[in-house]
Formats: C-alpha cells, sequence, structure tokens
C-alpha cells in the first residue's frame, strides 16, 4: 500500500514537473495550443470532475444594493455606476464609507459553497469599477485602505480552510482608472472619453495589480477574465506577458478565454484559453471537444440587489446542473452578497437544497462524463465508465423509464435507485427499442430530479428512432428531437420546445416505419397573438406540408392541436420528420409539444 501511494506520488510530482516545465518554455495563451494532451488532460482533470463552482459577485456596487440616489435599478446591479452615469470621484466617495465588511464573512461564503456540494468558488478580486479587494500597492481603491483589511486574503484562506478550489474573477475593464479603455457604445461612467487616455499606462497597471494577486496569496486554481470586445482584447490588454506571469506563479492554472473573446460564445480555440464561458445559457448540444462552464444567476443579477426577489426554484436550480453536466459542462452559480459580505438568505437556503440533492445524489455528477446515448424525453444522462445515471425529471406515465440502449453481447443489466442503500435491483425488460425499467417504487422519488444507476454497456439505439404505438401511431415528443441552434428544449419540462427565436432553427425526429401508408400530422403548438404568422413546413417521409402558426388564446401555454394534413411514409424503416420555420414576423415561431402521425385506415 505504501509502495503504491509513494509511486502515485512520484507520478503527480513528475506530472507537474512536467507542466512547470512547459509552461515555462512557452509561455502565455499560445502554449495551450500546442500543449501535449496528456499534461492537459492532468490539468484539466479536477475541473472536469468538479462539475459545479459558486461564484461570488462582491464589490462597492454590493453596497449600492441595486439604487442609486433614489432611484431603483434593475437588471445588472454589478454596473450601476454606468447605468446611473455616476463619474469616479463621486462612485467612490458614496460607496467606500458603505461598504463594511462584517467579521468571517469570507467563513460563511467557503461553508455555503461547501455545503452546496460546489467544489470551487470564484469570486470578483475587481469588478469593473476597479474597486480591488487585495493590499495593493498600486492604489488606495482597495480592500486595504478602505476597510484596514486585505479582503482577498481572507477569502482565499477560508476557501482553502474547506478543501476548495480557488478562482479569482479579474476584470480587464477599470472605470476608476484614469487612463483605462472605456467600451465604446456602453454608458460611460461620468461621460468620459477614450481621447487623451494612454491605454499603455493603464495595462501596465493592470498587470502589477494582477502580479500582486498571483504572487502573494497561495494556490490559485483558476482565472477568470472579463471582458474583451471588437475593439480590445487579447495584446490590447498585453494578454501574453500577463499570462506568462500568471503561469509562472501557478503552472497548472485554468483559464477562461475573455482575454480574447469578444463575446461570450465567440469561436473557441486553444490558444485563446481553457474555457468557454456562456453566460445565462445553456448550449443546446454543449461544446464537442471542449471545456466549458454555464455562469448562471439565481435572481437574473449578478450583484445584490434589494429589489430583485425574481428567484429562480431548487428544481430549476438542480436541473440546470444535471442539464449542464449531461453535456460535458461545468455549472458556475452566482451568489451576489451584501455589502457587509451576508449572502442574501434565500441564496442560502437554494445553495442548501442543492447541498441536499447532492448529499445523495453527487456520485451521478463528480467525475462524470456527458451522455453517450443521446437525448431521452423524460430528463437527462451522465455517465461513468460501465454505468448511465438517469435523471428524471418528467415521471413516465406507465411507470416503465424507457433507455434506447441495447446491451452488449452477455452483458446482464442492473439497475436501482441510487437513494436506495441497499441497491435494490429494479426489473428490467428488452426488446427492439432498447431497454425498459420498471419505476413503478416511487419510494425514491425525488421532486428535483430522482436519480437511477444502470450498470451495463452497450450501444446506442436512438438512432433507430421512435418506434410506433401499439395503434400505429407515431408520438413525437419535444424531448426526442434534434435539434440545430435557434431552438430550444425547456429544461424544467422537457415535453416542450420554446423560445423558437431564429428562423434557421430546426427540429428532427427519427421514426422507425413498421406500416408504410397515409399518416395524419397533427402538432400541438402555443402562440401568442402578437407572435402568430409564421410560416412552417413539416416534411415527413417524402411529403412536405405547409402551414401559418395561429394564436391560441393569446397564450405561449395553451396548447392546441392544429391538422396539418396527410403525409406519406412509403419507406419501411428510418424515416425522419422535420419542422422547419419559413418567416418569423414575431418574437417567436411557436411553442411545440409534440407531433402525432395518426395512420389513415383504409
Amino acid at each position: 500500500m505504501k509502495k503504491r501511494f509513494l509511486q502515485a506520488c512520484l507520478s503527480g510530482a513528475l506530472l507537474l514537473s512536467a507542466a512547470a516545465t512547459y509552461a515555462q518554455q512557452d509561455a502565455g495563451l499560445q502554449a495551450n495550443a500546442n500543449e501535449p494532451e496528456a499534461i492537459r488532460d492532468a490539468r484539466m482533470r479536477w475541473f472536469r470532475d468538479a462539475h459545479f463552482g459558486m461564484f461570488v459577485h462582491w464589490g462597492l456596487y454590493s453596497a449600492a444594493a441595486g439604487e442609486w440616489n433614489g432611484k431603483a435599478y434593475d437588471g445588472a446591479v454589478e454596473w450601476i455606476q454606468s447605468a446611473a452615469n455616476v463619474p469616479a470621484a463621486e462612485y467612490a466617495a458614496k460607496l467606500t464609507p458603505l461598504f463594511k465588511p462584517k467579521k468571517d464573512f469570507a467563513r460563511e461564503w467557503a461553508k455555503a459553497a461547501k455545503d452546496a456540494g460546489c467544489r470551487y468558488v470564484v469570486f470578483t478580486s475587481r469588478h469593473h469599477e476597479g474597486f480591488a479587494l487585495h493590499d495593493s500597492k498600486t492604489t488606495t481603491f482597495d480592500g486595504m485602505d478602505v476597510t484596514g483589511r486585505d479582503l482577498f486574503r481572507e477569502i482565499v484562506n477560508a476557501l482553502h480552510e474547506q478543501g476548495l478550489r480557488v478562482g479569482v474573477y479579474f476584470s480587464l475593464l477599470d472605470w476608476h482608472h484614469p487612463d483605462a479603455y472605456v467600451e465604446h457604445g456602453l454608458p460611460a461612467p461620468g461621460n468620459v472619453k477614450n481621447e487623451g487616455r494612454d491605454n499603455a499606462r493603464y495595462v501596465d497597471y493592470m498587470y502589477e495589480q494582477a502580479k500582486e494577486m498571483f504572487s502573494n496569496y497561495g494556490p490559485i486554481d483558476v482565472v477568470w477574465w472579463d471582458y474583451s470586445s471588437k475593439e480590445i482584447q487579447g495584446e490590447k490588454w498585453g494578454a501574453n506577458k500577463l499570462v506568462a506571469m500568471v503561469k509562472q506563479h501557478h503552472p497548472n492554472i485554468i483559464m477562461n478565454n475573455r482575454l480574447y473573446a469578444f463575446d461570450h460564445n465567440s469561436e473557441y480555440t486553444r490558444a485563446n484559453g481553457d474555457l468557454v464561458t456562456p453566460e445565462q445559457f445553456i448550449p443546446e448540444t454543449g461544446f464537442k471537444g471542449m471545456d466549458w462552464e454555464s455562469c448562471m444567476t439565481m435572481n437574473g443579477t449578478w450583484g445584490y440587489s434589494k429589489f430583485n426577489h425574481n428567484w429562480r426554484t431548487k428544481e430549476e436550480l438542480v436541473h440546470n446542473m444535471i442539464d449542464i453536466v449531461s453535456k460535458g459542462g461545468n455549472y458556475l452559480l452566482n451568489v451576489g452578497p451584501m455589502g457587509d459580505g451576508t449572502i442574501p438568505d434565500k441564496s442560502v437556503e437554494l445553495m442548501h437544497n442543492i447541498g441536499d440533492w447532492m448529499r445523495v445524489n453527487g456520485e451521478s455528477i463528480y467525475g462524470s462524463r456527458a451522455n453517450s446515448i443521446g437525448r431521452v424525453n423524460w430528463g437527462r444522462i451522465t455517465t461513468k465508465p460501465g454505468k448511465y445515471f438517469l435523471h428524471i425529471f418528467n415521471w413516465p406515465a406507465d411507470n416503465r423509464l424507457h433507455v434506447p440502449l441495447a446491451p452488449d453481447a452477455g452483458v446482464t443489466p442492473q439497475a436501482f435507485f441510487l437513494a436506495d442503500a441497499a441497491h435494490t435491483p429494479l426489473k428490467i425488460d428488452t426488446d427492439e427499442r432498447g431497454l425498459f425499467i420498471d419505476v413503478s417504487n416511487k419510494a425514491f422519488k425525488n421532486s428535483e430530479a430522482t436519480v437511477i444507476e444502470l450498470d451495463v454497456t452497450g450501444t446506442s439505439l436512438l438512432a433507430q428512432g421512435v418506434f410506433p404505438e401499439t395503434d400505429g401511431t407515431y408520438n413525437l415528443v419535444a424531448g426526442d428531437a434534434i435539434l440545430t441552434e435557434g431552438v430550444v428544449l425547456s429544461v424544467g419540462d422537457p415535453t416542450v420546445l420554446y423560445n423558437w427565436m431564429k428562423v434557421e432553427g430546426t427540429a428532427t425526429w427519427n421514426i422507425q416505419v413498421k406500416q408504410p401508408g397515409k399518416y395524419k400530422l397533427v402538432l400541438s403548438t402555443a402562440c401568442t397573438n402578437e407572435s402568430a404568422g409564421a410560416k412552417i413546413a413539416v416534411t415527413a417521409g417524402n411529403t412536405t406540408l405547409t402551414g401559418v402558426v395561429k394564436g391560441t388564446n393569446n397564450s405561449w401555454g395553451d396548447y392546441q392541436d392544429w391538422d396539418l394534413g396527410t403525409v406519406v411514409l412509403s419507406k419501411k424503416g428510418v424515416n425522419t420528420v422535420v419542422v422547419k420555420p419559413l418567416t418569423k414576423p414575431g418574437l417567436g415561431v411557436m411553442n411545440l409539444r409534440n407531433i402525432r402521425l395518426v395512420p389513415v385506415k383504409k
């Protein structure tokens, strides 16, 4: 045992040494493009296994609490200086006296993250306002000079005490510095202009601040840059020098792509960073072959607002995490503490709710990888070698959970509820469509998501398509559709296609035709009167039908049947049904629940 432990330690030490040598030889972001795959995999492994982190937005704006001079500001209140057009001097003078962190605020953060099941925390070392939490020699606009405390150190130490990985958010913008670049087209606090400003001098200042953070506070695991634009990115921020310095101190650090990316969803290249960082949304199909992390809020704002109470439910948050992990990503969930560092009670409650679920079902998240079977209409799937974790969002009406998988020869599938400590086997039937797990025992049903562990290896049958019901009807539900960008499957209710915002968006189903012939095609749709009028085409087999979407009692949730006409399915085997918008005069095309193909009797 000791020998194996020593060998593991030596192996890890050699890997760290190789990573350090590599980083020193080829520092800067360009190094990522040429990094050996084995080193990259080792460097990224903890992040790929963690899947869940806590984002913390906290600064002077937290003391403003979404209000300036008696006016409430909605949305991203950490931008309140910009939104209220406040000059830097006035902003600092008003908020620094209000910014009074309480004792042990950082330990409360770390405890909340640990309790929720987070494996890492990313906190705003400085946001666009330019206020730095660390003890900086470059400015008096920092935590030490304003509060008499090195807030950065308190946070890092508290996270390390809880065994959490540390991520540092670092804004490239700075509304306080007299030479900092002002983003074109955005409200510039105090109506300042770029003319007369010395960007090079600001970049030197920013570099020195970053050097203080990354050289004086022990291990840092993630740097989260924010943000770039078409006008200023990359070397205009001194990116290579900046990254080389960070990697010198932390050879295995993970970086996002926003030193170069001028939007949050720009084309990914390794030369731009390790992570793609979609903001406030979950990509429909993830980013194949890429590491990524969706950062999202609990209530629509990053910083603390005393006015915002639009909280998501615990079910939504758990579903978001599962959805993200099933697509191969990480979930970075934000909390916005008050000016004294207190996390709002509702945020603490929601984080605790997630933790309760994770304590029972965390095995299906930590160390898991993306779904390798394909989309299912009842929930989401994560995987480990020889295992599938089936997350049920919508309970099957007949208590038979369909998994479109054919077991390998000689493999006997086994399944049990993950919450069942006894691992009581569940009955499994098989036919040409795959596996059917008996879930009639609802003793372990969970309101957020019920998880079944399925132990088996096999081949996905998804390409074989949807099979007919006993009466010959095909029921094509939203969750079985193959989607392109522009149409979204609801995470909370995988039976609905919604947010059909782009005319380019399509939904496709594979169907297994047993009996060729004529079928009546009926859609279940909903649309407001204002958005009605989109022309759509539905192609089934060799037949294409067109029609115009009508309003359904002026509601996106009032689904009504729409008989579009008759199609001919003339070929046995796999056929496709494709829905494609031709025009979109309103906000969205429609919401679509399902399509039924009903055989026409001769």
